[in-house]
């Protein structure tokens, strides 16, 4: 009987699912992950268990399958109730209401990080490690009490955040030595045309020796299916990198936490697409809102959090990123222009956001976050509606930017168009590409660009700014730089409103399809821990199927019913996760 195979169109590519895909599960080191990869096809799952695991060597993905973890956890909200770490009946009163919080779950209530640059002190171990778990005892409303069985650290302190246990954990001790977080990733995604990388269920937590991404997706080709990274939480405590520093805009990233440490040099997102491949994003037409048919070009991120960053983002290099329905919690996103980047950022989306700050009213800086804006913006065009922004105003910091616009190659000795003159500067604010850009041909002559061909198009695209909700409103303001370059330029020659930047709805935009087409085809998370009960019962069920089957081929017969029970039963044991290793080898499909 001849095996049958499906092919499924997925919408940013196709991507052909075997009918004997497979389950295999690792032991969760990094030697099995790449072992099994290396043996395994297109549309076949590697496992990881429950467990925490040190990776010391990067792992390449450069396969269609998927990489599951046995649950990541996820910062579900904060407190700014004043408590002593210790065991017993805890009270505390949540910022929010209404949070996915039940009575006799386990949860860990974390100290918040101390602003560096303040006053106070640190508590003894620092952060994320100081900490009160236990089991919910009630909520109601904001009040939530806790019955506190395990503490690490001491001390009282009136910021914490509230977290759901991992399942596994991977700690990256990966050391790049030479510091470079656009270096090789601990997980490399090469991407193929075969279909989409998967990643989800477990959370990241770099250590201090460590200086690489977490993961890095490169692109094999401008189109193509997208890299999936969901339900995963980076904790990048000491890091110097990134969590997802990507080569590629064909990232759809979601249902992840993402917490730093504030003025560490981490960042939560880049796109960094700094190659020939990802050169059309400067000469082709943008791809905003509905325009992104199927939504394969852009890089989404959606209903994600991030948690005390001073740069969440690195929208850089063609980056053409989506940003909706997340959640900014004293943290503020940033990007780079034609300057320090080669290419600087293409265009932006960002709506339907809430920035959250914080201001406990200390004027020393012992807890109110230095946020300094909520995006800061250096190059290409977008929007930015429908986002909470209040205002950014503390004793210990000051009054801070809300939407702040600069360019930084008519100041700077940096990138292609160093020391800039003459409106406008190459992919500036306010630039894109469309019918009728203007083409111009250029030779480098900043070093290290000098006789390359830095060739550039002009064509006017502003950013629009409107409908953004909270005490700070819609308001842009320039973001100046020292004149390194002696030019006397003067920004607002550059940057004007109503020609570069627009405070009204951008004409005839229509946000993309939310969720993400991608995204809204997963179920929601589950434990993925197999019930050892379960899964024994369906092997018992199986096999004597299996047997008769093989019966039946050695006398050259077949039966159809029989075949769809097996195949009933071999799904079932692929959803409970019940598959090791090669013990899936009939078509499922």
């Amino acid at each position: 009987m001849k095996s049958s195979v499906i092919y499924t169109l997925i919408l940013s590519g196709l991507f052909a699912v075997r009918c004997w895909a497979t389950v295999y599960q690792s032991n969760g080191s990094a030697a099995s992950v790449q072992g099994l990869h290396n043996a395994v096809l297109n549309g076949d799952t590697i496992m990881l268990p429950a467990g925490t695991f040190t990776w010391t060597t990067p792992v390449t993905i450069s396969k269609a399958i998927k990489l599951q973890g046995a649950g990541s956890g996820r910062i579900i909200g904060d407190t700014k109730s004043q408590v002593t770490v210790g065991k017993g009946s805890k009270t505390f009163v949540t910022t929010r209401a209404g949070l996915p919080i039940t009575a006799g779950q386990t949860l860990r209530i974390a100290k918040v990080v101390r602003p560096e640059g303040g006053g106070g002190s640190e508590s003894n171990p620092p952060a994320f490690h100081t900490y009160m778990e236990g089991t919910v005892t009630s909520y109601s409303g904001t009040r939530l009490v806790m019955n506190i069985t395990s503490t690490a650290g001491s001390g009282t302190w009136r910021f914490w955040t509230i977290s759901t246990p991992s399942s596994t954990t991977i700690l990256q001790d990966y050391d790049t030595s030479g510091g470079d977080p656009e270096g090789t990733p601990l997980i490399r995604v090469n991407q193929t045309q075969a279909g989409s990388c998967e990643i989800g269920g477990i959370k990241f937590i770099p250590t201090g020796n460590s200086f690489a991404s977490v993961i890095g997706p490169h692109a094999d080709a401008y189109s193509g299916p997208k890299t999936l990274i969901h339900d995963c939480w980076f904790q990048m405590d000491t890091h110097g990198g990134g969590a997802i520093v990507a080569k590629t805009n064909r990232v759809l990233v979601w249902n992840c936490s993402f917490d730093s440490r504030f003025f560490n040099t981490s960042s939560a997102i880049g796109v960094i697409w700094n190659s020939p491949v990802g050169a059309p994003s400067w000469s082709t037409n943008s791809t905003m809102g509905m325009a992104d048919t199927n939504g394969a070009t852009n890089f989404y991120v959606e209903d994600c959090d991030f948690h005390f960053f001073n740069t969440t983002t690195d929208f850089s290099d063609n980056a053409r990123v989506v940003m909706r329905h997340c959640v900014l919690d004293n943290a503020g996103l940033g990007s780079h222009g034609a300057d320090t980047g080669t290419y600087g950022l293409r265009h932006v989306e960002l709506y339907d956001n809430e920035l959250i700050f914080d201001n406990f009213g200390d004027c020393d800086g012992s807890t109110t976050m230095p946020v300094n804006w909520f995006f800061w913006m250096r190059g290409g065009t977008g929007v930015v509606t429908d986002n909470i922004i209040p205002a950014i105003s503390s004793c210990p910091w000051g009054n801070k930017e809300n939407v702040g616009v600069g360019i930084n190659n008519i100041f700077e000795h940096a990138g292609p168009y160093c020391c800039w003159v003459g409106y406008p500067a190459p992919h500036q604010i306010g630039q894109g590409f469309g019918p009728g850009a203007v083409f111009h041909g250029l030779t480098g002559i900043c070093d290290p660009f000098i006789g390359q061909n830095v060739s550039y198009y002009t064509y006017s695209e502003p950013l629009y700014v409107w409908n953004n909700r909270g005490t700070a409103g819609n308001g842009v303001s320039l973001h100046g730089y020292p004149d390194n370059c002696g030019n006397n330029q003067q920004l607002s020659n550059y940057i004007q409103a109503g020609r570069d930047f627009a405070q009204q709805p951008k004409p005839g935009y229509v946000k993309f399809t939310y969720p993400h087409p991608l995204a809204a085809s997963f179920p929601p998370p589950t434990d993925t821990s197999p019930s050892v009960t379960v899964c024994s019962q369906l092997q018992q069920r199986l096999k004597p199927l299996q047997r008769r089957r093989q019966q039946l081929q050695q006398r050259h017969r077949s039966s159809r019913k029989l075949n769809r029970r097996i195949r009933r039963l071999q799904r079932q044991l692929q959803r409970q996760h019940c598959l090791n290793g090669h013990a899936n080898t009939s078509p499922i499909c």
